[in-house]
């Protein structure tokens, strides 16, 4: 990542952890060989994956966390609504794969136990699982001061689909239309760099910060940070269940639009031409951390929480009414393109983005 990169200054290098994770599949994709009698059935780099259970069932497997955001819950000494993020980064992972939620564990490392704490992390991880309709079977707490000094939170949860039905984008045409769900804020992705331009990087400095009124955002800083990840189940399930074909579905969380770029199927381009209007946060952000657009559009979800690509206007239509009767704002934000490879465009700003890198053109 280039000096200029304010996320990398924040403690996040994507470059780096793009040649880790390489270096971890060199070993791990072979073991999909180990058990052929439960095969693995979707791909790499996708938001969740399938096991074949045979019988034409599959389940599907996906595991987060809520990263640095927990960061901004304790400085908040709030803690009743990170677990809904946590719930929200791994559901809305599972049904872009066309599964169902059906359960999740949770994981919690810190360095001490504290019960006031973490009956409040058990209010939102109910929370979640009550929005998206999952149960929470078990867990795990991890006491582990030697490694860190605060608390994190993570997640793993499956979801249930017939194999039939996995959705890579593999049906994804040029003509298809994107539809773009409204995201309730910065969602649990890209809080280092938020955190350190709107707070400071001086731990005191961001204990008093935090709690700032901001007029431009009507709440606190802190209050806009913590705001909980939206969770897409429910309008998602709906729209499945109307019939409506949903050609691909993104969760668009570190990486911004990019994530469309998982998608896999081939040489097309996601032209983003009617992108909403960037909520005051991420303009906050911008300004004040100096920001160009291209870095932007790399980190934040700038107002984009997830998007669906479906055959034309009137399934579009279709699902922007399902969405509404949600309480979720959704609108058209883009059309498919024949291209070579896969990109994203976002000719407002004259970013093109190929892998989670945009670039000026």
């Amino acid at each position: 990542m280039p000096e200029s990169s304010k996320y990398a200054q924040s403690g996040v290098d994507g470059p780096a952890a793009e040649t880790a994770l390489s270096g971890l599949l060199k070993h791990l994709l072979p073991t999909w060989e180990l058990n052929p009698r439960y095969p693995v059935r979707g791909g790499k780099g996708y938001f969740a994956n399938v096991i074949d259970l045979g019988n034409g069932g599959g389940v599907a497997f996906c595991t987060d966390g809520v990263g640095t955001k927990m960061v901004v819950a304790e400085l908040m000494e709030k803690y009743d609504t990170i677990g809904i993020d946590c719930v929200a980064m791994n559901v809305n992972d599972l049904i872009c794969v066309g599964a169902r939620p059906v359960s999740m564990v949770d994981y919690i490392a810190c360095a001490a136990t504290d019960a006031a704490v973490f009956a409040a992390i058990g209010r939102g991880l109910a929370e979640g699982a009550r929005q998206a309709n999952i149960s929470i079977c078990g867990g795990e707490i991890s006491q582990i001061g030697d490694i860190i000094s605060g608390i994190d939170l993570i997640g793993a949860a499956i979801g249930h689909l017939p194999i039939e039905r996995i959705n890579s984008g593999q049906s994804v045409r040029p003509g298809n239309l994107i539809v773009g769900l409204a995201s309730s804020g910065v969602h649990a992705n890209g809080l280092s760099l938020a955190r350190k331009v709107l707070l400071g990087t001086d731990r005191d400095e961001q204990k008093t910060r935090i709690h700032e009124f901001e007029d431009t955002l009507g709440r606190t800083l802190g209050e806009e940070l913590l705001k909980p990840t939206r969770i897409y189940v429910p309008e998602v399930l709906d729209i499945w269940e109307s019939g409506i074909e949903m050609r691909a579905m993104t969760h668009i969380t570190g990486g911004g639009l990019g994530n469309l770029n998982r998608v896999a199927s081939g040489n097309i381009r996601f032209v983003i031409d009617q992108p909403p209007p960037v909520p005051p946060v991420f303009q906050l952000i911008q300004e004040r951390g100096g920001i160009a657009d291209a870095e932007m559009f790399e980190v934040f979800n700038m107002g984009v929480g997830f998007c669906l690509v479906v055959e034309g206007a009137p399934q579009a239509g279709r699902v922007i009414k399902i969405c509404e009767k949600h309480q979720t704002a959704a609108q058209i934000i883009g059309r498919v393109e024949a291209g070579e490879g896969t990109e994203v465009t976002v000719p407002k700003y004259h970013l093109t983005g190929r892998g989670q890198k945009f670039h000026k053109v």
